[in-house]
């Protein structure tokens, strides 16, 4: 007797993969902790500290008491370390993080992470500028303590000038460091090439494009550090700096700030990385 067929077994359900929505707070913890873990680091700090002593000993070479010690001083401050020092280490502190980020094992760790590239470029630049600006105050607190020790009159002023011009140095030649850590490793390269064309060249120039120097904006907004100089203020902020206004110098910087970073999450997001142990061309 023949049995009766049995009836076909009921699809299984098929249920959708689990999607891990991106939590920004969360993804944002784990960029402040790696940048954290990398700031510091006793190597780092060793660095930090060597190069404090070596700002120390320039400070102190670059000052004396009196009248033309006062003159000295400020010209130093303004000239070398809030418009060649800070914006040299910035740049290449900034372009250093990003590039640990094309590192082979930091690829697979990353973006693996449900977190679109250009808000992870953004993580990393806030966390690297909270960092960032604790390092540059201790520099600042040196600059401002061999002041105070060559009896510098208007200190405060100074140091307040000056720690509105590091903070946005410090923010714009960050940005600036990304973008050419977002396109070469040797972003050194690129550096010098900006700096050389740029900032020695057409940022001392009479003409349009002299307003591409990111220096040049920054002389402008520290002139206000050098009014009882005279002659020799005009000659530190330069002929070009000053028909700009500070007001007008801040908005240059935020502005660069803003195209610099966004051009670098562009091009990062657009950039092909291989993990693994693989090398980058």
């Amino acid at each position: 007797m023949n049995e009766p067929a049995s009836a076909p077994a009921a699809p299984a359900a098929v249920f959708p993969a689990p999607r891990v929505a991106p939590r920004a707070l969360h993804a944002f913890g784990g960029v402040w902790r790696l940048t954290v873990r990398r700031f510091f680091s006793m190597r780092h700090w060793g660095v930090i500290a060597g190069l404090l002593a070596l700002l120390t000993l320039v400070a102190l070479g670059s000052s004396s008491r009196g009248a033309v010690g006062t003159e000295r001083y400020a010209a130093w401050a303004a000239s070398f370390y809030a418009c060649l020092l800070v914006p040299v280490l910035a740049f290449v502190s900034a372009a250093g993080a990003l590039r640990d980020d094309f590192k082979a094992d930091a690829v697979d760790y990353v973006f693996t992470r449900p977190v679109p590239r250009w808000q992870h470029v953004l993580f990393r630049y806030v966390a690297h500028m909270l960092c960032a600006q604790l390092e540059f105050l201790l520099a600042l607190g040196v600059v401002a303590g061999v002041g105070l020790y060559r009896e510098v009159p208007g200190l405060a002023g100074i140091v307040g000038t000056l720690l509105l011009g590091q903070v946005l140095a410090v923010a714009v030649f960050s940005a600036f460091g990304f973008l050419c850590a977002a396109i070469t490793a040797r972003f050194v390269i690129v550096g010098l090439v900006y700096g050389s064309t740029i900032e020695a060249g057409l940022g001392n120039v009479p003409t349009q494009l002299g307003w591409l120097s990111l220096v040049r904006h920054l002389r402008a907004l520290l002139a206000k550090l050098l009014e009882s100089d005279g002659a020799s203020a005009r000659g530190i902020v330069g002929a070009m700096s000053e028909n700009l206004s500070p007001p007008a110098a801040v908005a240059w910087l935020l502005g660069g700030t803003v195209v610099l970073l966004a051009a670098a999450a562009a091009i990062f997001a657009a950039r092909e990385f291989s993990g693994g142990g693989a090398r980058e061309a």
